[in-house]
């Protein structure tokens, strides 16, 4: 019979673990249902309607096709940076770019970040840790672009304070893990040195080395390039929606309203960002003087036709991979697991 001091002492109880499993779902599906509530309360949906009845659908054609594009950008860029290590084809990049898409659509907590890297280390000879790592480092850089916008911005569109604040939080912290992470990638000994001196040290000894197999400048600088694209083609996709819609909001007002509705998004909530990604919206207009009876109805259709389409595109790439996309979950995550576990 095994008694309670058989136990070894240190070890954490079984259900810290089971807790940090639902908390951040349930953080996320939190902030989703206060945000829906929020954007909902005393919606127009007449005024709704009078938005649909009159949208200019070349423009929402165009929206689309640009939406579309932004993820043609999300694979080129991804393939440059893992150029050097394994370089995966194109089309592969694409293909797990868009069911990656599809299950952060249906799946909580952004795991679709988490699919892709699994689907594309299965499809290429990339290794799962140097995927995942990879997709950090496209994220780092998301964050340092949404900072250089949001600078260009403030040139044209007067911010308010809190936004100012958040702002400063924000790009501090990306510029900080950017600075962080090119002193990893080329100062590999100092990295290794700094981390030795630490009783943690053994477990980030893997990442520093795969942090240093992409530590290739000129892949971060083509990748951080081709992310400049990436970001505007999702102005522009905005900017057609807000033709479409009869809103007379120039390049830096659209840039604004993508700035803040990203920042608003970054921590892991419900599928698809619901909630958060149209309180985001309603919010940054009401900022830009758009009524709020107006920027209602607007975020709605910005969240169906910049979302639904692309979550079809990924549909038709789950169907022509012939993969199940909860059982391509599972086995991410499982394998994710035991990464982290090395």
């Amino acid at each position: 019979m095994h008694t309670a001091e058989a136990s070894p002492k240190g070890v954490a109880p079984p259900q810290s673990h089971r807790v940090s499993k639902w908390l951040v779902p349930a953080i996320g599906y939190l902030v989703s249902a206060l945000s829906l509530v929020w954007v909902f309360w005393k919606f127009p949906f007449a005024q709704l309607a009078d938005h649909l009845r009159t949208l200019g659908w070349n423009w929402v054609a165009l929206a689309v096709l640009l939406e579309f594009a932004v993820y043609f950008m999300d694979a080129w860029r991804w393939k440059v940076l893992l150029r050097r290590v394994g370089n995966p084809s194109f089309g592969l990049s694409l293909q797990a770019i868009f069911i990656g898409v599809l299950a952060n659509d249906i799946l909580p907590a952004k795991a679709g970040e988490i699919v892709r890297c699994f689907l594309l280390s299965y499809e290429t000879e990339v290794p799962l840790s140097l995927a995942i790592t990879s997709d950090v480092m496209l994220r780092i850089m998301d964050g340092l672009w949404i900072v250089i916008l949001y600078l260009f911005i403030t040139f044209q569109v007067a911010t308010h304070t809190e936004i100012n604040r958040g702002m400063w939080i924000f790009g501090s912290c990306a510029v900080g893990l950017g600075v962080l992470f090119t002193f990893i990638l080329f100062r590999r000994q100092h990295a290794h040195h700094f981390v030795r001196s630490r009783s943690w040290g053994a477990r980030f000894m893997r990442l520093l080395d795969e942090l240093h197999r992409l530590g290739d400048w000129r892949d971060l600088r083509d990748s951080m390039a081709v992310g400049g694209l990436y970001w505007l083609l999702q102005i522009l996709a905005i900017w057609a929606l807000t033709r479409a819609d009869r809103f007379d909001l120039g390049m830096s007002a659209v840039a604004f309203v993508l700035v803040v509705k990203s920042v608003a998004t970054v921590v892991p909530n419900a599928p698809a960002n619901l909630g958060a990604y149209q309180a985001a919206v309603v919010y940054a207009l009401g900022f830009l003087f758009v009524e709020r009876v107006n920027a209602q109805p607007f975020a709605e259709i910005m969240f169906v036709f910049l979302t639904l389409p692309v979550a079809i595109g990924g549909a038709l790439a789950v169907v022509s991979a012939d993969i199940d996309i909860f059982a391509l979950h599972k086995h991410a995550h499982r394998a994710h697991h035991n990464l982290q576990g090395k």
